[in-house]
């Protein structure tokens, strides 16, 4: 059970001063990962000796243990891509590619689980802006790169804040409280996804995110969060069921589009055509 659904479970069972210690555990998670039991106690204004009482109520030995599994939801534990890569190359398992595939469908079933309540919401947050910027970095730039390419073949006021020669800037100062931020991120967060979640905050922007964890820094600020799993028996974290919700937000806005959709999918695709972009079958390429 992660460290989250352990303070919920027990939450009611607390007394008055260490609910209060857990609600602002709860709340601020980040902090918990990267700071002192003694500094987190200042920041929470109790005492250490609550924060102690707190994680041995919930059935761990200490805050470093109740910390450390923070610090595993969140996808910043010790074992890094190398370690997980170097076990990868000793086990050497004949069932490998099985396993990827179980690990994928797992995910694909969780994300259509923990999003049937939230898709329509997000979909309605998405198509009331005046302007929507997607914006996915690093391993998560697939992901809003799908949703992009494909959205924009019937939206036209899409853009894609895609990082290059570090030109964040150009979009973040266009920033406006009648736009949208579609952000996507997975542990572990990157810094230039924190920037433009915290200009996006700054310009009263509604925010959809598309994360991993209901304890990510994304889900914290966003106005409605879509989860997706990565879970992987490879090194690095799988990004398929990332992919998979992208791919049913968009067959949900064509719908809601409705024939204006149809007609700009017609137009965008007649002209990829006649411009020799796409090669038809049995056409040579231009």
């Amino acid at each position: 059970m992660s460290a989250r659904q352990t303070i919920i479970d027990h939450f009611s069972q607390l007394t008055p001063e260490l609910q209060r210690a857990a609600a602002f555990t709860l709340e601020h998670a980040n902090e918990v990962v990267v700071m002192s039991m003694r500094s987190f106690s200042t920041l929470a204004s109790v005492k250490p000796a609550t924060l102690l009482r707190l994680a041995q109520r919930l059935g761990y030995s200490g805050w470093v243990e109740l910390k450390n599994d923070f610090i595993d939801e969140l996808g910043l534990s010790a074992e890094g891509y190398a370690a997980k890569a170097e076990k990868l190359v000793r086990d050497k398992s004949p069932t490998l590619s099985e396993q990827m595939l179980a690990a994928q469908a797992e995910n694909l079933a969780r994300s259509h689980h923990d999003n049937a309540a939230t898709l329509e919401q997000a979909v309605e947050v998405m198509e009331s802006a005046a302007h929507v910027y997607v914006c996915g970095f690093r391993a998560s730039f697939p992901i809003a790169w799908s949703l992009y390419y494909v959205w924009r073949l019937f939206k036209h006021r899409v853009s894609l804040i895609d990082g290059f020669a570090g030109n964040d800037e150009m979009f973040t100062r266009d920033f406006s409280a009648q736009d949208v931020l579609v952000i996507v991120g997975f542990a572990p967060y990157s810094r230039e996804t924190l920037q433009v979640l915290s200009a996006a905050r700054r310009a009263g922007m509604r925010i959809v995110a598309l994360s991993d964890s209901p304890l990510a820094p994304l889900a914290q600020e966003a106005d409605v969060t879509l989860f997706f799993a990565t879970d992987s028996p490879s090194f690095f974290p799988s990004v398929v069921s990332g992919i998979g919700l992208s791919e049913r937000l968009l067959a949900l806005l064509v719908a809601r589009h409705g024939p204006q959709a149809v007609a700009r999918i017609e137009g965008a695709e007649r002209y990829l055509i006649q411009s020799g972009v796409y090669v038809m079958p049995g056409k040579k390429p231009l």
